[in-house]
């Protein structure tokens, strides 16, 4: 029988949460080492079934790896309880998906990140409308030099040229610690690109110089997870190899992006099948 998708064997292993011996760190299965990148990348993100995602520090001490700084808050969002069952499924590099099985044996859904839905309609029709009421709920901008509408006067760059790959062979990214609410560098493997305030802001455009490098691939819906959590959108029609996801100009709204500020964009994966961008803005 041909090897297909189905029988590729995602790194993964299990844990027994102990509050005793867990609290503040959580070991890794020596026996998983062979999974593990070599250096050990310093920091690693933990992704729960709420939608969220945490930033831990990645130790090695002897021949065992832990996820140390940021563990504990984790475990206290997720409110881990002793003898529950913790799965963690590897993307290869850095990223780690977590589900929790309380002590019913069931999967549980916890540490739940409030999530915006984005549909064509409502993009559509912020297109059509100037004034954008469906969006006077979510929040009021307050700031009358943004607006979305004001092609003319506001966006002087063309679609084009404001998007471009990030300028760096080794894919160093720049990553937000969420602990220390500082910016690091951080070496990982993960598809990145550059973006900034484009003439149309309705589209996050994925440049196709990083589609055809890459070579990832995308379903119908995108997570988009910035500093202020977790958002929703749809998959758009390009023309070209260019991939292309709706309700970004959300995301530049609440991140108030300026036409100098730069937003870094890391596609997380699976196999190579991308399930969220993560975020980062950088101020001209």
């Amino acid at each position: 029988m041909a090897e297909n998708d189905d029988d590729i064997v995602i790194p993964r292993f299990f844990k027994v949460f102990f509050s005793e011996t867990a609290s503040e760190s959580m070991a890794i299965p020596k026996s998983f080492n062979e999974h593990l990148e070599e250096p050990l990348p310093h920091k690693a993100k933990l992704q729960g079934t709420g939608g969220g995602v945490w930033t831990v520090s990645f130790t090695k001490i002897r021949d065992c790896a832990f996820f140390t700084s940021g563990w504990s808050k984790f475990a206290e969002d997720h409110e881990l309880k002793d003898g529950e069952f913790l799965t963690f499924v590897y993307d290869g590099h850095h990223t780690f998906e977590v589900s929790v099985f309380g002590h019913s044996g069931c999967k549980e859904t916890r540490a739940v990140v409030e999530t915006v839905e984005i549909s064509d309609d409502s993009d559509e029709n912020e297109e059509k409308d100037s004034s954008m009421n469906d969006d006077s709920d979510e929040e009021e901008d307050t700031d009358p030099s943004f607006n979305a509408d004001d092609d003319d006067c506001l966006f002087g760059e063309v679609e084009e040229v404001s998007q471009s790959i990030y300028p760096v062979d080794s894919n160093v990214t720049v990553l937000s610690d969420d602990d220390a609410g500082v910016s690091s560098m951080e070496v990982t493997r993960n598809p990145c690109f550059t973006t900034n305030l484009k003439h149309r802001i309705y589209e996050l455009l994925i440049p196709a110089n990083v589609v055809r490098e890459h070579g990832p691939t995308f379903g119908d819906r995108i997570k988009y997870i910035d500093g202020e959590g977790v958002m929703n959108g749809e998959r758009g029609k390009c023309a070209d190899d260019r991939v292309c996801f709706k309700g970004w100009n959300r995301i530049c709204r609440r991140n108030r992006l300026r036409e100098q500020d730069t937003a870094h964009c890391e596609m997380l994966h699976v196999r190579k099948k991308v399930h969220s961008i993560k975020i980062t803005i950088t101020r001209g």
